[in-house]
């Protein structure tokens, strides 16, 4: 009875102690990328281009501070190789650096394909987190679930010609590259939704290998190529049509505004004021610049920080309502930065 009775009073002492003093601090495991796409990037001599063998990701603390979060990185090929293997990190100013190196040239008994995926897997006590590896051409196709790494983003996409076909850039930015002023303000309930517009004289917009003199224009926040696209609610839909989904809003609601401009050089498609669709209340500015040479910049201004749904490019190679066989999900503001097209 005597020893029951200083259980009792043992765990009663806990259990006042942590009510009065809370959970002990702990840390926690962030990692800078969901997946790394290795494909063909441009080489050091200007013209050329090279496949890619080295990449890199950060890990960091993002729990309390004056924590320490020590972890360990891993991968499951033997074509995958990390640096460091163990490290530890105290806050989030304290990143620390993963080197990627695939091997494209390993042993024949054991060769990653030219399409190959591996993984690698970062752990942190009972946290992990797993990033995919890949040698697949990447899609450009991110799906957010909530929130999204956009706001204030240019992706700057230029053709490649490899598996990929184009290469891929980044940009802050803190106003529109091109200003929409003297832009044809689209009416959906007028001209239809999607609107289809043409390109005035010889224009074309090249897109995945094919050149178009009209597009469809969606209030939904995608431009189609062919025939009118999907509001991406899923990756089938998304894939379907070779097609650019921007971004999930309703510019129908009033006070937005759609503006169709044709420069010397480009198109350009700029949504602004555009709540995000079937939750409004926050206004998203974004930009879509197509170029005539092929180049393609998406700008996004001002995004709702809880936006979700599937944003990217779509070639139009899915079938049966399902993404292309080789999809593996892209992330999108890893990308290095450099300058816009002017």
């Amino acid at each position: 009875m005597k020893r029951f009775s200083v259980v009792v009073m043992t765990l009663a002492l806990v259990f006042a102690a942590v009510g009065l003093t809370g959970c002990p601090k702990q840390p926690r495991l962030a990692v800078s990328v969901k997946n790394m796409h290795f494909g063909v990037v441009e080489g050091t001599i200007p013209g050329t281009q090279v496949y890619e063998t080295e990449r890199t990701f950060e890990v960091w603390n993002s729990g309390a501070p004056d924590t320490t979060l020590v972890f360990t990185v891993s991968a499951d090929q033997p074509w995958i190789e990390v640096t460091p293997t163990m490290a530890q990190s105290t806050g989030k100013d304290d990143k620390v650096t993963v080197n990627v190196t695939i091997n494209r040239d390993y042993d024949e008994t054991a060769k990653a394909p030219s399409y190959a995926t591996g993984s690698i897997l970062v752990q942190a006590g009972f946290a992990s987190a797993t990033i995919s590896v890949t040698t697949a051409p990447n899609y450009y196709t991110e799906i957010f679930p909530s929130g999204t790494d956009l706001d204030k983003v240019l992706l700057a996409f230029t053709p490649s010609g490899g598996p990929s076909y184009y290469l891929l850039d980044t940009e802050s930015i803190t106003d529109f590259p091109t200003d929409p002023t003297g832009g044809l303000l689209l009416n959906f309930a007028a001209y239809g939704d999607p609107v289809k517009a043409g390109l005035f004289g010889d224009a074309t917009v090249p897109f995945y290998g094919a050149n178009y003199d009209t597009l469809y224009i969606s209030s939904r926040g995608w431009i189609s190529f062919g025939a009118p696209g999907n509001t991406p609610t899923s990756l089938g839909a998304h894939f379907k049509v070779p097609q650019i989904s921007a971004l999930n809003v309703d510019a129908t609601d009033p006070g937005s505004m759609v503006s169709y401009l044709q420069e010397p050089d480009r198109l350009v498609i700029t949504y602004e004021n555009a709540p995000t669709d079937g939750a409004p209340g926050f206004p998203n500015d974004f930009q879509v610049e197509m170029f005539f040479d092929g180049r393609i910049q998406v700008s996004y201004l001002n995004v709702d920080p809880a936006m979700s749904g599937v944003i990217g490019l779509s070639s139009g190679l899915g079938k049966n309502n399902l993404p292309p066989t080789d999809f593996l999900e892209s992330d999108l503001n890893t990308a290095p930065l450099k300058a816009a097209a002017e």
